[in-house]
């Protein structure tokens, strides 16, 4: 169901192209729909207020604390890897793509489920004129979106209900928008095969039991073996707790 764009108050200066892409329960080719609830509370977590200190909390803290991943690490993947045409799956509060700064698109565009995260994402990343599109990963996305040369899904995975195969069909349903010979690339939360400290082990059993992550089975094994199924040349590297990947 089509839903009214987001509130004006973020778009007050810098105008923005908004779609609702969200799929009827019974559309053609579905196929069976993920977790209802599990989608929701992944994402609920994303309020204004939370986002007002998500980057402090996570980009600051955690990556360097928990994860053990350098935040300047995941900044330089996207330095190396951002197109002139470049999609976000996930956008998150639009950080990393602010920080790496490129000096402009022909076309970006922003996919996320939650509001929140768009109308953030929308905000510090205005001077790039973004197109965006509430959509569900987990679910087909409209085909009409611009084509992509670059497509980037970083801190998405881990949240994502299922197993890896599962969270990986997210790849699959971005597969019309991908322009031929477009890298996907990103970055993920293990759960398994990882050495945790105490922090992390703490984080993961908040996260995992409040729902926001949904990781502790996935390891490099289904990721890489998952990625390797769909592109020719893939790259993974494991920072800590992190694996950041490269696919085309």
């Amino acid at each position: 169901m089509a839903r009214a764009p987001l509130a004006a108050p973020f778009f007050a200066r810098e105008p923005m192209s908004y779609r609702s892409t969200m799929v009827d329960e019974h559309a053609e080719n579905r196929g069976a729909a993920p977790d209802a609830t599990a989608i929701a509370a992944a994402h609920a977590i994303y309020t204004p207020f939370m986002l007002s200190f998500y980057d402090r909390l996570v980009h600051g803290l955690s990556n360097r604390f928990a994860w053990r991943c350098p935040t300047e690490r995941i900044i330089g993947l996207y330095r190396d890897n951002l197109s002139s045409r470049h999609l976000e799956a996930g956008v998150g509060t639009g950080f990393f793509i602010d920080r790496a700064n490129p000096v402009g698109f022909e076309e970006l565009t922003l996919l996320d489920i939650n509001r929140h995260c768009l109308a953030r994402s929308a905000q510090r990343l205005a001077r790039y004129h973004p197109l965006l599109c509430e959509t569900n990963l987990l679910a087909p996305i409209a085909s009409e979106l611009p084509p992509a040369d670059s497509i980037g899904i970083t801190y998405v995975l881990h949240c994502l209900p299922g197993r890896m195969a599962e969270k990986l069909m997210a790849i699959d349903y971005l597969r019309p928008v991908r322009n031929k010979g477009s890298v996907l690339f990103g970055a993920t939360i293990l759960g398994r095969g990882i050495e945790p400290n105490a922090a992390a082990r703490s984080l993961l059993r908040l996260y995992n039991a409040k729902g926001v992550f949904n990781n502790l089975d996935d390891d490099l094994a289904g990721l890489s073996e998952g990625l390797k199924a769909r592109f020719g040349r893939v790259e993974i590297e494991t920072i800590g707790c992190v694996a950041l990947f490269r696919a085309r």
